[in-house]
């Protein structure tokens, strides 16, 4: 097909220019995800049992790429890399370091399924903090990597490279069989919001530009939510639900508070929450900084200060949002300890 043909020419090409490493596999995502929408494209997603699966439309409405994931985000990621939008060097990197494997898939499904995995996440949080143990994570490559330590620093378990913090700590938790048998048991007949979009047959719908996320929730010709704003492709997935009167009660207030409450508003910087959250968190990652999160009424990141302090900030879905929320709070140069001028000029 000629017309998808100059499609993919036109958005790879926008790619390799806006694709930047240092933002993390979602930010990556996030920057695709935009120049395919920029160019006439749509994206979609749809829960299933196993996780979630999108797709990527051209500007003709035929599908050229489809990817699967433990949530929307980086299943949104592996239809991109599947529709061939990305440099094969930087897909490949994602594949090892963004992309979740069948096999965590099915493992993390067996937690809740239907593409819930922030519940888990927490539950794996609290579940580690139970024995008295801390959980750390770290930039890997253009992932993340979560591992849980017991009360006497001891490793648990590690989870590989994944698209974000929530993503790695579920995988995590799905891989260390005494902590994913405490998660299915707190979640034995809890109401799965995925499985109910999915009884229904919902459609999630993404428009993004200029670093926002519009999310659009359709049942057929149907509108549950429209236009929803949000600042990835996760949160404004949540808010969606919550227009749609699919979560209600404690949990939606959660989400109403921290979006009131947040400093900075990423469109401003025609950036997603998950590119400002990476570079932040590559940042601490490359000068060795040691980060804790927990599950508080929210994500809650952890560093430590010079003086010895503790300082922290609070996110909702994920610990990017927290680290984010962090800087904007507290003294960015002592957070992210920026080296001094050594040379004004070069030769």
């Amino acid at each position: 097909m000629s017309a998808g043909g100059s499609f993919k020419e036109e958005v790879s090409e926008r790619v390799r220019e806006v694709a930047r490493p240092r933002e993390g596999a979602c930010g990556i995502c996030h920057a695709v995800a935009e120049e395919i929408c920029r160019a006439g494209g749509r994206i979609v997603a749809y829960e299933r049992p196993e996780g979630i699966v999108a797709r990527i439309f051209d500007d003709e409405g035929n599908v050229i790429g489809e990817g699967l994931g433990v949530v929307w985000s980086p299943a949104v990621l592996a239809a991109e890399i599947e529709a061939g939008l990305l440099p094969p060097d930087l897909s490949e990197e994602l594949r090892r370091e963004g992309v979740n494997t069948p096999e965590d898939m099915e493992k993390a499904a067996t937690l809740q399924g239907y593409g819930r995995v922030l519940t888990a996440a927490a539950l794996a949080l609290l579940a580690v903090r139970e024995v008295g143990g801390r959980t750390l994570i770290r930039r890997k490559g253009l992932g993340v990597v979560a591992t849980f330590y017991d009360g006497e620093g001891k490793v648990i378990v590690e989870s590989p490279p994944a698209y974000c913090p929530t993503c790695a700590v579920a995988i995590g938790a799905a891989r260390e069989p005494e902590i994913a048998e405490k998660i299915r048991a707190a979640l034995w007949g809890a109401e799965n919001t995925g499985k109910k979009k999915f009884d229904l047959g919902v459609e999630n719908r993404y428009e993004v530009r200029g670093g926002g996320v519009r999310v659009t929730l359709a049942r057929g010709d149907e509108i549950l939510a429209r236009n929803v704003r949000g600042c990835c492709i996760a949160y404004g997935t949540a808010k969606a639900e919550i227009v749609a009167g699919l979560v209600f009660g404690a949990s939606a207030e959660l989400f109403r508070a921290y979006c009131d409450l947040c400093p900075f508003k990423h469109c401003w910087m025609e950036k997603s929450m998950g590119a400002t959250g990476n570079v932040i968190l590559h940042r601490l990652s490359e000068i060795g900084t040691e980060i804790e999160i927990t599950a508080e009424g929210g994500i809650v990141a952890r560093i430590p200060g010079s003086g010895g302090e503790v300082i922290e900030g609070r996110g909702t879905l994920c610990s990017l949002s927290a680290l984010t929320n962090m800087l904007l709070r507290a003294d960015a140069g002592e957070i992210l300890r920026p080296s001094g001028t050594k040379r004004w000029e070069r030769e």
